[in-house]
């Protein structure tokens, strides 16, 4: 059963940093921790390389600590006393913020005055840490009905089945949620680590809000040029998962046989085509292949004809390896690796992948495999 991706730290560091080295905007942070002992304790900025010290300071016997040497630019932060007592904070220059908690346990006790993307971070992971309870409880049925049913692997995989119908609901209940508090923040740079929760297909209008709120407020900000980026290369994803959706005309592809001629999609109209997208360095895909052959054998006299695309980077391998698993299929390759022309017209992200086309060159049907392929066929080819 899958799980849902809650807020993780490491998807917070996803961003490159630029601090100053002395303070020249008055920011300031302070606190007072209850149970302390006399702890230093430290700032530190999550960047793509790593962790950025930022100030440290000791604790005095009173709890109270302060730290206004440095600079921060607009980022995610780390208040830590140890590897595995800190906090998350998303702080600003110019800000001065007040930190209060437990220092026997920062992460789950602090609270915070004076940075508002702090607090937004902050409704943000108890929105993911109350979908983790809840997906969790299902984790928890399948797991006891494993146990106490010893349940078999096919009424094993008929319960992961049903319980996958609620998980779906959870999934887009909370996705929702947190489409909304996005949108109502489209300027604060907490709702970056949010919206990486949402499917880019699904939200690609929320992504495209976040930009610009965050690209009209921090124009320079290095962090939100490469957030841009990324939006300007998911719209482009979507686009191209859009234009290969079932019903719409297949793309059209022309690469190289081995042969060096080149071989066009459209010179197989008139005929129900599987494009399947595979390499020789995949292990998934070699496995597959048996499959795949067993359907050209049952349906090659029927108007069914399969059209190998190779992800390969090396025509040795790729050569031989259409010898070794005896492919009398065309295949064709650019020998691009991912760079392939393929990969970018049919939005490819992991193979084995195949797109099933119609004689007219119409999509009916994608990512079939095993079984499916041939239930597919039958009906097609009936």
């Amino acid at each position: 059963m899958k799980k849902i991706i809650i807020l993780a730290l490491a998807s917070i560091a996803l961003y490159s940093c630029s601090t100053d080295s002395s303070n020249t905007t008055g920011f300031e942070i302070k606190g007072n921790l209850s149970n302390s002992k006399g702890e230093a304790i430290y700032l530190e900025k999550l960047a793509q390389t790593g962790v950025t010290p930022i100030d440290s300071a000791t604790i005095d016997e009173k709890g109270e600590f302060k730290m206004n040497h440095a600079s921060p630019s607009i980022g995610f932060y780390r208040l830590r006393i140890n590897a595995s007592n800190f906090c998350m904070l998303v702080l600003d220059s110019a800000q001065k913020v007040t930190i209060t908690g437990d220092a026997r346990d920062l992460g789950n006790t602090f609270k915070s005055e004076g940075s508002p993307d702090t607090k937004l971070f902050a409704e943000y992971n108890a929105l993911a840490q109350g979908q983790k309870m809840r997906t969790d409880s299902l984790e928890n049925i399948f797991r006891t009905a494993m146990v106490t049913l010893k349940l078999d692997s096919i009424r094993a995989d008929s319960l992961s089945k049903e319980l996958q119908k609620p998980y779906e609901v959870m999934v887009g209940q909370y996705s929702e949620v947190v489409a909304k508090k996005i949108k109502e923040n489209t300027s604060s740079f907490a709702s970056i680590m949010a919206i990486q929760q949402l499917r880019p297909e699904e939200y690609l209008d929320i992504y495209k809000a976040l930009d610009k709120g965050l690209t009209t407020k921090y124009p320079d900000n290095k962090d939100i040029k490469s957030f841009h980026g990324m939006v300007q290369q998911t719209e482009m994803m979507v686009s191209r998962t859009e234009a290969i959706k079932v019903g719409n005309e297949a793309p059209e592809l022309i690469l190289p046989m081995p042969n060096d001629k080149d071989l066009a999609l459209t010179s197989l109209r008139g005929k129900v085509v599987l494009v399947d997208f595979w390499a020789s360095w995949c292990a998934p895909c070699r496995k597959e292949l048996p499959n795949v052959k067993r359907a050209y054998a049952k349906y090659k006299n029927k108007g069914f004809e399969i059209l190998g695309v190779s992800l390969d980077k090396d025509r040795d391998a790729w050569i031989e390896a259409i010898s070794t698993e005896g492919l009398t299929w065309p295949q064709v390759s650019d020998l691009k690796f991912w760079q392939s022309e393929a990969v970018q017209v049919y939005a490819i992200q992991s193979i084995p992948y195949t797109v099933l086309i119609d004689k007219e060159g119409k999509i009916i049907a994608t990512d079939l495999r095993g079984a499916d392929l041939d239930k597919k066929l039958a009906e097609v080819l009936k």
